[in-house]
């Protein structure tokens, strides 16, 4: 029997209690991780919106936002880290799996050709290594940038550490997956031209999600009574009391 809080029971065997505090931090390392493996998926496909030109992968940017920054505030530092080294050993074990379906020959009957599931799937090494440095040094950078701007204005001005965090990680982020991956492959103005046009959208996205940002603190604190982590992190939210 699997038991979580609030009396829930599946399966036999095995029992589990979970706080309200740890079942939504399931929940946000999940999807979290879940948008971090689609956006590298799918990170091949560009699209043009007027004169902007990205990558289908920042469509999942909002999502990554809003998540990074709800564990930021609730679980402070070693959360965020921890949900960071997650989501970093999934997209290893991402890539390994869809490496080893890529060399498995193609059977006759595969609905699927195997020219174009490599055109979906044939993920570059390179590709990989600038999407992963990217993805590590900027989510440390944002986890610090936070808890920085979070400890000076001793947890007031929910806004100015969400934006400025954001703001500050993804100039790394933008520029280290762009160039890494796209370096000789296709014209500097052009990578120029895509890394500006993606780091304004997600500048642009980071503000205008700054109040769902607010909606998910009135609810995660009110609603469901989880206190946000304190800004000098004495006591370590994730301990299993």
């Amino acid at each position: 029997m699997l038991a979580l809080a609030g009396g829930a029971s599946y399966g036999g065997g095995l029992v589990l209690q979970l706080s309200a505090r740890h079942q939504l931090y399931l929940v946000l390392v999940s999807l979290f991780v879940t948008s971090l493996l689609v956006a590298d998926i799918v990170a091949g496909k560009f699209f043009t919106v007027g004169a902007l030109t990205m990558s289908v992968g920042t469509v999942t940017f909002p999502i990554a936002f809003v998540l990074t920054d709800i564990v930021n505030e609730y679980y402070g530092r070693p959360g965020a880290r921890l949900m960071t080294a997650i989501g970093m050993a999934m997209l290893v074990i991402g890539f390994a799996i869809i490496t080893f379906a890529r060399l498995l020959p193609v059977s006759e009957l595969s609905p699927v050709p195997g020219d174009a599931f490599e055109s979906v799937f044939g993920l570059s090494l390179r590709l990989f290594g600038a999407s992963l440095t990217a993805y590590l040094i900027s989510q440390i950078i944002d986890i610090h940038a936070f808890h920085f701007v979070k400890t000076i204005t001793q947890s007031r001005y929910l806004w100015l550490r969400a934006i400025g965090s954001t703001a500050l990680s993804q100039i790394v982020d933008t520029i280290a997956v762009n160039f890494g991956a796209q370096a000789g492959l296709i014209p500097l103005e052009e990578i120029l031209r895509i890394t500006v046009a993606s780091y304004l959208y997600k500048l642009m996205v980071a503000v205008m999600l700054t109040p769902l940002c607010y909606l998910a603190h009135e609810i995660i604190t009110r609603r469901m009574g989880i206190p946000p982590a304190s800004h000098d992190e004495q006591q370590s939210v994730l301990a299993v009391e």
